[in-house]
């Protein structure tokens, strides 16, 4: 069990002293960020609870690829972690910065992809070195794009006298849109390999051409708010 969790925790440990580090201005306190990751882990039990209410509840949103990328995962994923996110960060004093939008974004999702790289190693023990390894170069620096995009907008509206909400709202709109892409793009040429080889690669291609476009977006995004915080100090 201490192998699983040193194999989930790696990933996870590295993206977080990377985001700690670019919070250049007032670093957030080390308690909060806890607090974020701990309220990250508690999501992915929520998404776990509302999966097997869905189950329970004879509602089927996993046969249908498209229901299965964008509903099953994006929206009840990210609805959760933005929940947690708000909850305890939208009104806490230490949110005094723009940046500070998509460091407790990302922590919160970082302790949802802990949570989920125990439970994806723990299935299949066999191959826990190949499965941790593909999660720390996909799945959790994607959970971290993810929280980008929703802390982006919740910075931007934590400081926006107008429109506040509608930036707020917009920011878990895009995590959403960018979680349903990359599921549904991994899950159809999954689905497709065996059909159409074909047609199945291109579908890879472009899901990494949309990774790329991604991280150029995520830095960029993560540039813009800390130098709107530097031009307010």
């Amino acid at each position: 069990m201490r192998y699983i969790l040193l194999l989930a925790f790696i990933p996870i440990f590295v993206i977080a002293v990377y985001i700690y580090k670019r919070d250049k201005f007032n670093k957030e306190p080390l308690k909060e960020l806890l607090k974020a990751f701990a309220a990250g882990m508690f999501s992915a039990v929520v998404v776990i609870l509302v999966h097997e209410i869905l189950d329970l509840s004879g509602v089927d949103i996993e046969t249908n690829v498209f229901l299965r990328a964008f509903v099953s995962a994006a929206v009840i994923e990210e609805c959760s972690k933005f929940f947690f996110f708000y909850k305890l960060f939208w009104n806490n004093p230490n949110f005094d910065e723009r940046f500070d939008g998509i460091v407790y974004a990302v922590y919160v999702s970082l302790g949802f992809a802990f949570v989920e790289n125990v439970l994806y190693i723990y299935q299949d023990v066999g191959q826990a070195v190949s499965i941790a390894r593909a999660r720390a170069f996909f799945a959790v620096p994607a959970h971290t794009l993810f929280a980008i995009a929703m802390g982006y907008g919740a910075g931007i509206a934590r400081f926006s006298r107008k429109r506040a909400s509608l930036y707020l709202v917009s920011g878990l709109i895009w995590a959403i849109l960018l979680h349903g892409i990359y599921d549904f793009l991994l899950m159809y040429s999954s689905d497709l390999a065996s059909v159409n080889e074909t047609f199945s690669a291109f579908i890879v291609m472009l899901f990494y051409i949309f990774v790329i476009i991604m991280w150029v977006v995520g830095f960029r995004r993560m540039k813009k708010l800390n130098e709107e915080d530097q031009w307010r100090l």
